[in-house]
């Protein structure tokens, strides 16, 4: 696995807010911001949020697609 938080990876964002950290959520990154932030699209019906990347841990790569089956 790649170290590196790339676009269509899987992440866990545990937010702080005032030095207290509020309760995680996994989303998938949609991409870098010119300000360093990651713009994420949190599981469920949720918007898609700004989160600082020092709140942020990869979980896994973004899926690769088998061009042999198509799955």
């Amino acid at each position: 696995m790649n170290r590196v938080i790339s676009q269509g990876d899987r992440v866990v964002v545990n937010p702080t807010k005032k030095g207290f950290t509020r309760k995680p959520y996994k989303a998938t990154v949609i991409n870098w911001m010119p300000s360093g932030k990651l713009k994420v699209q949190p599981d469920g019906d949720r918007p898609t949020q700004l989160v600082n990347s020092d709140d942020v841990k990869k979980l896994s790569d973004k899926p690769v697609q088998n061009l042999t089956t198509g799955k």
